[in-house]
């Protein structure tokens, strides 16, 4: 089960941050007389869409000159709101927040100009739960991947396989598929996830798995027998899990398992039953 829920980000509420004023090299096609030059000052901000607020952080500026089909990297910078002495002329503003971009085209006069740049950027964040009742799944424990689907394949486009849980991923506006992963185990849950420009998509994931832990006894309640070597396959044959000792405990996702075991050369079979978030022994007895 999962569901999604959407919040307006913090837009505008940090204030007028200070500026940074940053020289660009200005050419000879700029200068007016001698020792005199043309210049301007572009001051840059970035918003949410056009109608949203101001975006306060995380930003790389890259700006190009433009004469003609000529087009020259000037200056990049991090700063948030970067002021940038100019020569007069022809400038193609790139802005990155995240794995959202925009870019706009300016005319730097001789007068300050500020300029702002609107990025159709939301934002993801991904928070997992286990069994019922749900408890939250520890980050190292749950791996996520995020593509855009196409038109046959919603695993068309990879975007990132390296979102960490409960951390903000800034995405373009758009139609996302979520793919989680419960500690490398059977239990994968998909979702498709929309981003709105200007807000933060929590997704909510539920896992339906447990930790089993593998035991070949003599008797029921008995010490485990070391060397034991095991394979736990669904009804249909396929193999989910396989581990070697006494007592391994593997992650595994909800359903029933059959589980074989293998012992001085013999082999020993099992039936496994697995329940959402309810950790347990599962023994085999030799007989």
């Amino acid at each position: 089960m999962t569901f999604r829920r959407t919040i307006p980000l913090l837009l505008g509420l940090l204030g007028a941050l200070p500026g940074s004023m940053l020289l660009a090299p200005v050419s000879a096609s700029a200068q007016v007389g001698p020792g005199i030059q043309r210049t301007g000052v572009l001051a840059l901000r970035a918003t949410y869409g056009e109608r949203g607020g101001e975006i306060p952080d995380n930003l790389t500026w890259r700006v190009y000159s433009v004469r003609g089909s000529d087009i020259q990297l000037v200056t990049k910078t991090d700063a948030q709101r970067p002021s940038l002495v100019l020569p007069a002329g022809q400038y193609a503003v790139h802005v990155s927040h995240g794995l959202a971009t925009a870019t706009r085209e300016i005319n730097v006069g001789e007068t300050g100009s500020v300029s702002s740049v609107a990025i159709n950027v939301g934002a993801l964040t991904v928070t997992g739960y286990l069994g019922i009742p749900e408890r939250p799944i520890p980050p190292a424990r749950q791996k996520l991947i995020v593509y855009i689907p196409t038109a046959n394949n919603s695993e068309g486009k990879l975007v990132t396989e390296s979102l960490r849980p409960n951390t903000r991923l800034n995405l373009p506006e758009g139609t996302y598929h979520l793919v989680s992963t419960y500690s490398g185990s059977n239990s994968v849950v998909r979702t498709d996830v929309k981003i709105e420009t200007g807000k933060v998509t929590e997704a909510v994931v539920n896992h339906r798995a447990a930790t089993m832990t593998l035991k070949l006894v003599r008797e029921k309640g008995g010490v485990a027998l070391a060397g034991a070597e095991w394979t736990i396959e669904t009804p249909g044959g396929d193999i989910v899990a396989e581990a070697v000792g006494a007592f391994p405990s593997v992650d595994i996702g909800e359903g029933t398992y059959s589980v074989l075991a293998r012992h001085n050369d013999r082999e020993y079979r099992g039936q496994m039953k697995v329940e959402g978030g309810i950790n347990r022994d599962f023994e085999i007895v030799v007989e």
